[in-house]
């Protein structure tokens, strides 16, 4: 549809065990999805290395 990478936006869930990033459960890469995210536009995700 042409839209940008910065107007796309997905969540992404992960089983997270504590909810405040101490445990790392939900850790991408540098990224916590329960501190960080669970939103995130598609340029963020492109940064993210290809964990999944």
């Amino acid at each position: 549809l042409g839209f940008p990478d910065d107007r796309i936006f997905t969540t992404l869930e992960n089983r997270m065990k504590c909810g405040i990033g101490k445990c790392g459960r939900c850790n991408i890469g540098p990224v916590y999805v329960c501190k960080d995210g669970p939103v995130f536009t598609a340029a963020q995700l492109k940064t993210l290395p290809a964990e999944y």
